[in-house]
């Protein structure tokens, strides 16, 4: 059984007087469980749209979108639930994604009070254990709890974020660039947590990133998208040593390394 299964989707935006942007175009995509993907291309290629698609924040103008082998329906009450209990989403910019007037263990803890995940049987009911359990995983003091997000450094933040994503035990964890509105000196340290915690606790990734490095360091494989197009896909070593068009090689070539693990 697949995660997602994307089907000839495409996404398209504009009024009906002016030509539409084509976000994204006929894109076919097989994520298995367990599996940790990479979706990757320049600014404007697509990836975001993708990963909106598959949180269910977006609808395709054309295709389906699968998933657990079941049409994902956005207006089906029992397909969102489902949807809501097994994937959550880390946004880009922890500054933003976190509300400033809530304290860190109510944001933590704030999925677990969903009526519709509740209703799902699959979260955990002993809210502050779970946020004990997830401070904890992504390194920070259970003090951390009572404080305020403006309180932490960004790199902290970022951990708040994805404790709060971790809090409902999902199944798939989407990232949204998570580690390029954080210093160099740290994005190193959140992407070994994500990469650490992904594979202790099994779950299936799909990570949106324009450095194909950072990709590289976190994942096995890779969709490579521009403007919109599926470029290509596969095994991220395969796709990696033997390119199989000349934007994918271009992209690996004109990013930066961030270590000598990735070489």
């Amino acid at each position: 059984m697949s995660v997602f299964a994307v089907e000839r989707v495409s996404r398209s935006f504009g009024r009906r007087s002016s030509r539409p942007v084509q976000a994204l175009d006929r894109v076919d995509l097989v994520i298995e469980p367990g599996q940790r993907w990479g979706v990757v291309g320049e600014s404007g290629s697509g990836k975001t749209t993708l990963l909106r698609l598959l949180a269910g924040l977006d609808r395709p103008s054309a295709g389906q979108i699968r998933f657990q082998d079941r049409p994902l329906d956005l207006g089906d009450q029992s397909s969102l639930t489902r949807l809501r209990a097994s994937v959550q989403l880390v946004f880009q910019d922890p500054q933003s994604s976190l509300d400033p007037r809530m304290r860190v263990g109510a944001i933590i803890t704030e999925p677990l009070r969903s009526a519709r995940l509740r209703r799902s049987g699959q979260v955990p009911t002993d809210a502050k254990a779970r946020l004990n359990e997830v401070l904890d995983a992504v390194g920070l003091p259970r003090e951390a709890a009572r404080r305020y997000p403006h309180e932490f450094s960004g790199g902290q933040r970022q951990r708040i974020a994805i404790a709060r994503a971790l809090a409902p035990k999902p199944d798939i964890l989407l990232a949204d660039e998570p580690v390029s509105a954080l210093d160099v000196s740290v994005r190193a340290q959140v992407l070994n947590l994500v990469n650490d915690l992904v594979q202790d606790m099994g779950l299936t990734l799909v990570m949106v990133s324009h450095d194909l490095s950072v990709v590289r360091h976190v994942c096995d494989q890779v969709a490579v998208l521009k403007a919109g197009r599926l470029v290509e896909s596969g095994p991220l070593e395969r796709v990696y040593q033997r390119p199989a068009s000349d934007y994918t090689a271009a992209l690996w070539a004109a990013v930066p390394r961030l270590g000598d693990r990735w070489d």
